[in-house]
């Protein structure tokens, strides 16, 4: 029976491709992203075939229907953040060699004690405010080697402190004018209409609620729905080191400072820093060629790389704006109206990124407003934030596909854990909302 179930997944891809070359002699292409969306987050939530072979057919069907030339059904291979997800792992390997991680998430564990809910406060806490001022990304990046040192020294599977990370960098993102890409895009709309764009901490008015109301919810009732079978960091677990390379510790330290310093004062651009930080832990012997390689979480580059384009194909499809446009065409109440472009943002904010999925609905958003007679500037906060809290999978936001691969998560535990909160979430911003942004 096993060996009948190993061919028939076997068969799952070229199965599929097939069907979509056919379907692509009848099928409008809108209709066909559409679907490839649908196939791919049900290959997704099953695992019928390994997580990042499904990401990896989604560039290939899309460059077979001529939904997008191969070029750019490729191009995100090379896009910077997957770059520099690539190499920073490399970097935080060093750290972890030589026992820095270790020693750094000792010293929080003292700090926070062995109490599962004040270390994951403490964490989220410092996540939040960091990444309210630098890149949710880098800031992600940054602590993973640090939390996982740190649920080791307490004891603690890393499990259940890797998720609160993303979700507090994501949600501190939603602090400020440069926490998270959505909200330059929507500044950028306005600005092109002539209309006074957001002030620099005029987002933290709905984030810093988010926030806190957010961490909350984490540390109470998202906790309670978190994974606690224990994990392996980057495939590997704290005893497989054998002998831990302390004489370059501090050398790692400096590496790892300059990576970041580097990214946050933008003396280098980011894949640039990264990669400069990994070279250096090889040159410098603080880790050996083929530990940087096998550091790397392949299923999160894969992921990444090979979701975005279905992004860039429901944009140049139109079948975002298909699915926009169908919900509200008959709409005409101003909150029904806001609700149906945060329903919107929530659906296609879990579907694919945030950045695109803001990119497509704000220009939407502007011209539901100028029908609706109403003002953009509600829609277009809420659309920020709304795809700003996608906690459902990992691909919704940077944060969480990057703790997706070193975490060992399923997409499962991305929903069993993020429901509650991003509901309630959900909940907040259309009241909120229209506190601080009258239609």
């Amino acid at each position: 029976m096993k060996l009948k179930n190993e061919k028939l997944r076997d068969g799952i891809i070229a199965l599929i491709i097939t069907l979509f070359y056919i379907l692509s002699f009848h099928l409008s292409q809108a209709m066909l992203t559409l679907l490839l969306l649908v196939v791919a987050f049900v290959l997704f939530f099953t695992e019928l075939i390994p997580i990042a072979f499904t990401a990896l057919m989604v560039p290939v069907v899309l460059s077979i229907t001529r939904i997008l030339d191969a070029s750019s059904a490729f191009l995100y291979f090379g896009y910077k953040w997957v770059i520099v997800f690539l190499f920073m792992f490399m970097v935080g390997e060093g750290l972890f060699r030589t026992g820095a991680a270790q020693k750094i998430g000792g010293i929080i564990v003292r700090v926070a004690g062995k109490s599962e809910i004040k270390l994951m406060l403490l964490i989220m806490i410092v996540a939040a405010v960091m990444s309210g001022f630098l890149s949710n990304t880098a800031t992600t990046v940054a602590l993973i080697p640090i939390v996982v040192a740190s649920a080791y020294s307490a004891g603690i599977s890393s499990k259940r402190l890797l998720l609160p990370l993303a979700w507090a960098a994501s949600l501190g993102g939603t602090l400020t004018v440069i926490g998270t890409p959505p909200n330059g895009i929507v500044n950028s709309i306005l600005e092109e209409l002539n209309m006074k764009p957001f002030g620099f901490f005029e987002f933290g008015k709905i984030g810093l609620p988010l926030v806190v109301i957010g961490i909350a919810l984490s540390v109470t009732v998202g906790r309670k729905f978190l994974p606690s079978v224990e994990t392996k960091f980057e495939g590997k677990s704290f005893e497989d080191v054998e002998e831990l390379r302390t004489e370059k510790m501090w050398l790692a330290v400096v590496i790892f400072i300059l990576t970041i310093a580097s990214m946050m004062l933008k003396l280098l651009p980011y894949q640039t820093a990264a990669a400069l930080g990994a070279l250096l832990m090889v040159a410098f012997g603080i880790i050996t060629p083929k530990e940087a390689l096998n550091s790397v979480s392949w299923t999160t580059v894969f992921l990444f790389a090979g979701m975005l384009p279905l992004s860039k194909a429901m944009e140049t499809t139109k079948a975002a704006e298909m699915i926009g446009n169908s919900v509200v065409s008959h709409v005409n109440n101003p909150y029904l109206i806001l609700l149906s472009v945060m329903f919107i943002a929530f659906i296609l904010g879990n579907s694919m990124s945030h950045t695109a999925t803001t990119a497509i609905l704000s220009p939407l958003a502007v011209s539901i407003a100028q029908a609706g007679n109403i003002s953009p500037y509600p829609l277009l906060m809420a659309i920020a934030m709304t795809s700003s809290i996608g906690f459902w999978t990992p691909i919704s936001t940077p944060p969480n596909t990057i703790v997706f691969g070193s975490g060992g998560y399923t997409f499962m535990d991305y929903i069993k854990a993020g429901a509650v909160i991003e509901i309630i979430l959900f909940a907040m911003l259309f009241i909120l909302i229209p506190m601080f942004y009258p239609f």
